[in-house]
């Protein structure tokens, strides 16, 4: 909308009613008084070239946000709202990876609305986070979901977990299945309970005492595909599912 001569430009659009996508979208620790963290308000100032006053929307990270005006403290100009949380929350775990491909993992499950994000170690991982060092790469994965949630304008923050063991896993979740090419379809025709906690496992594949450990195998292709693929394809395939999109 172009504004006249006296009439001031509106700061969003109505499409129906306000969502949280009118706009650029930054996580606050308050809605009541939000303040951007330094290194989102740089992004927002000179990545996205956003000018002092235009639109944004701020998020708590747990599904609630508002309206608001740009500046380094955000002014808000509506109620809050709530985005309600799905109903099945959904996990994907993969077996931890090479380079930067867990960044890459993270940043898609993100994106494709997964819930909860569970990198670990198995038999035949090539990498193993420890100490020091894993608390630096599960706080990376993290920095990176939450880029992509605001990014995608996702308002609830997935839960990106510390790195942990198959076996730790095996006995800490009721119901993950494993991802594997001998297994059966990962939606049954008329399955009450299809499964929302699948685990993906390394470059090298599962052991033979991975397979016997008594958790249901699905496959997700007709092919073998690369540990990362298979991550984000059974995340999109989850999230489908759930959202009633297949």
């Amino acid at each position: 909308m172009v504004a006249g001569p006296d009439r001031e430009p509106e700061p969003f659009r109505d499409r129906g009613g306000p969502t949280h996508r009118d706009g650029p979208m930054a996580f606050v620790a308050s809605l009541e008084a939000p303040e951007l963290e330094p290194h989102d308000h740089h992004h927002f100032a000179k990545v996205l070239r956003v000018a002092v006053g235009e639109p944004m929307v701020v998020s708590d990270g747990a599904g609630r946000w508002r309206r608001a005006l740009f500046a380094e403290h955000p002014e808000p100009v509506g109620e809050i709202a709530e985005v309600h949380a799905p109903g099945r929350s959904l996990a994907v775990g993969f077996a931890l990876l090479k380079g930067d491909k867990p960044e890459w993992v993270a940043q898609k499950l993100t994106e494709l609305g997964i819930d909860r994000i569970v990198p670990f170690t198995s038999d035949h991982c090539a990498v193993r986070w420890k100490g020091e060092r894993g608390a630096r790469e599960v706080e990376r994965l993290r920095r990176v979901a939450r880029a992509a949630a605001m990014q995608c304008r996702r308002t609830r923050l997935p839960v990106v977990e510390e790195a942990t063991t198959f076996a730790e896993l095996r006995h800490a979740n009721p119901s993950p299945v494993i991802a594997d090419a001998e297994g059966g379809g990962l939606f049954d025709p008329g399955d009450e309970a299809p499964p929302t906690f699948v685990l993906i496992g390394p470059e090298g594949g599962w052991s033979d005492d991975e397979r016997s450990a008594g958790l249901r195998s699905v496959r997700i292709a007709e092919h073998v595909l690369r540990a990362d693929t298979a991550a984000v394809t059974v995340g999109a395939l989850l999230a489908a599912r759930r959202d009633g999109y297949c």
